[in-house]
């Protein structure tokens, strides 16, 4: 059994690689990166690999930095399929009272606003300076880790923040009694290192991190903002402590292996798993309930919960005092999603996708229920039809069109491990405009389905789409996580759903969304001030985070309910969600309907 001691965990190359002194491979561009568990044969890939390093995420997962000029090209059947990071993207394009939070803030006995808690956002970082994250005694941010700032002393010198009760107005101050701790790479910074930041007149030259999107901003605000009556707003625990990750854009190896756009912003899985894994740490030196938000998205994977990052989330969301609350995801009106369903005697069918003017490249996902066997074959829009191999075995197979001078690379997976379905993993090059279709037959015609997705929106064109697409199954990794907290989103003024919303189920049935929060058009807190509005469900992952620190304030500050999971703050808030007479739930639009924390409340009186 592997043990992590038994790899070097500050990940240092310098005795490996000439002329990497200085190199750290979770940020270099030299190094690929691979997701595995620790009873995978770690130590076996590392001596075939000369220079490649471990870095520990958690007790189950782990890191593997490979020199790519040792690796040669990436074959998806060559590779654990779910050892090669998916890519992530954000999700969105006077809210608080349609939750039942406001009532919560103002009442007589309960007033809960989130002390004692913790609140991370995982996502594009945060305007430290904004007047929504200080109070009177500075910053609220106890910790904010910046992936994306190359740092040699990876922060060696820094010390702990650790509270003490539970009480972020207790945060140590300098000199005090606190450990040295430092991150895998990127920098740190502590409350004291941004109070000193807006001390000054330089606050960058002190803390050089900045949110250059506003996405992580607004769910800060949203989540945890404080109360701005002139502007009417309020996040939804406006007293909690906040843990802030700036999760490092995505490595060029990566974006070209998934033939993203330039301009598309996408993170790795891995990165974020890391980012987890430091806000609970940090939680638990704080010494309080953690509540996390993901506000980013993949259509990546079978939609059955086995992304590496899904898993991860559904063993976190079990810790006592750990809750999980995500994004469904902004796929149910794109078109990046189809569907064909074999019953007895149907023998072949056809998907057509629609190809936009100037598209470069795109990925597309082929999963295919157990226990059919799948033959397919592809037709570009000059008509010209090749067959796909289901038995070429762990190679990739190059499909060259005649009249056009797309290529085509297919890796074909029989039965993919992680979920037993069938994968085909398809990559076009340089496609050609028009329509292109793809066949599908079954062998066996078990009355089987099959699901096929591009990219989320942001990472391939808008004009490259399935002419007959199905907007159900397009809640978005890691929304397809069994104990997170997926949230969709619905027009506050109104009561209806988000246009845009993913919608449920999974493939195998699990119900997902969860339950549903204001979504569309919400105030939110800008970079370098002011307020805004957006829309997506990623800013409902944002207020239904507050929710739970909420929740995690009355049950485990006030000592209510002392081992209150992520799972505890889920069947919560499902039993107090309110219902429509005339709509049968749970439903693949609302989940079990929508979050009112008060309503919870009343129930149990």
């Amino acid at each position: 059994m592997l043990r992590k001691e038994d790899f070097e965990p500050n990940m240092k190359t310098e005795d490996k690689i000439p002329g990497a002194q200085t190199e750290n491979p979770a940020q270099s561009q030299r190094f690929g990166d691979f997701i595995v568990k620790y009873m995978q044969d770690v130590q076996d890939t590392m001596e075939l690999f000369p220079g490649t390093s471990f870095q520990a995420i958690n007790e189950i997962f782990g890191v593997l930095y490979v020199p790519l000029e040792s690796m040669g090209e990436i074959e998806v059947t060559g590779i654990s399929y779910n050892s090669i990071p998916k890519c992530y993207t954000y999700m969105d394009m006077e809210a608080a009272g349609k939750s039942g939070i406001n009532r919560l803030h103002d009442h007589p006995y309960l007033k809960l606003r989130g002390k004692g808690t913790a609140v991370a956002v995982i996502d594009s970082g945060i305007d430290y300076q904004n007047e929504v994250f200080r109070n009177a005694g500075g910053s609220r941010i106890a910790y904010l880790w910046d992936q994306s700032i190359e740092d040699e002393e990876q922060n060696q010198s820094g010390r702990e923040l650790e509270a003490e009760n539970g009480d972020a107005d207790n945060l140590p101050e300098e000199g005090d009694d606190i450990t040295d701790t430092e991150v895998p790479y990127g920098k740190l910074f502590r409350k004291k290192d941004i109070d000193r930041a807006l001390d000054s007149e330089d606050p960058f030259a002190i803390v050089p991190s900045r949110d250059t999107n506003g996405h992580g901003t607004a769910l800060a605000g949203i989540a945890a903002g404080n109360m701005v009556p002139g502007e009417n707003f309020t996040g939804a625990a406006p007293e909690a402590t906040l843990i802030i990750i700036k999760v490092k854009p995505a490595k060029q190896y990566l974006r070209n292996f998934y033939l993203y756009p330039p301009e598309a912003e996408a993170f790795q899985e891995n990165d974020v798993m890391m980012a987890i894994a430091f806000a609970i740490t940090q939680a638990k030196k704080l010494k309080m309930p953690l509540s996390i938000c993901l506000g980013i998205g993949s259509s990546q994977g079978a939609h059955l919960g086995t992304n590496a990052l899904s898993q991860y989330v559904d063993y976190v969301a079990n810790f006592s005092q750990v809750s999980v609350s995500v994004a469904a995801g902004n796929e149910g009106n794109t078109r990046n999603h189809s569907a064909g369903f074999f019953s007895q005697g149907r023998e072949q069918i056809v998907t057509e996708l629609r190809v936009a003017e100037g598209e470069q490249g795109f990925t597309m996902e082929f999963w295919g229920e157990p226990p059919e066997i799948y033959g397919l074959s592809i037709q570009s829009p000059t008509g010209e039809i090749l067959e796909v191999s289901s038995s070429i075995g762990f190679r990739t197979q190059e499909l060259s069109f005649v009249f056009v001078e797309t290529k085509v690379y297919v890796n074909y997976i029989l039965i993919e491990r992680q979920t037993g379905y069938s994968l085909v993993y398809i990559r076009f090059f340089h496609p050609a405009s028009g329509i292109w279709k793809i066949f599908t037959k079954a062998r066996n015609q078990q009355n089987v389905k099959f699901h096929m997705w591009l990219p989320v929106e942001g990472l391939i064109s808008q004009d490259t789409y399935f002419l007959e697409p199905s907007p159900y199954t397009t809640v978005t990794a890691p929304g397809d996580a069994r104990n997170s907290i997926t949230a969709t989103a619905y027009q506050h003024r109104d009561g209806s759903i988000y246009i845009a919303a993913g919608r449920g189920y999974t493939p195998d049935g699990m119900i997902t969304p969860h339950l549903a929060a204001p979504g569309v058009n919400v105030k939110v807190p800008l970079v370098r001030g002011g307020f805004g509005t957006r829309s997506g469900t990623s800013i409902s992952a944002a207020q239904t985070a507050g929710i739970a620190a909420l929740l995690f304030e009355w049950a485990i500050i006030r000592n209510n309910q002392p081992f209150f999971t992520g799972s505890s703050v889920k069947y919560y808030l499902q039993r107090g969600a309110r219902r429509e007479e005339n709509m049968q739930y749970p439903n693949p639009e609302w989940g079990y309907g929508r979050v009112d924390l008060y309503h919870t409340f009343e129930l149990l009186t």
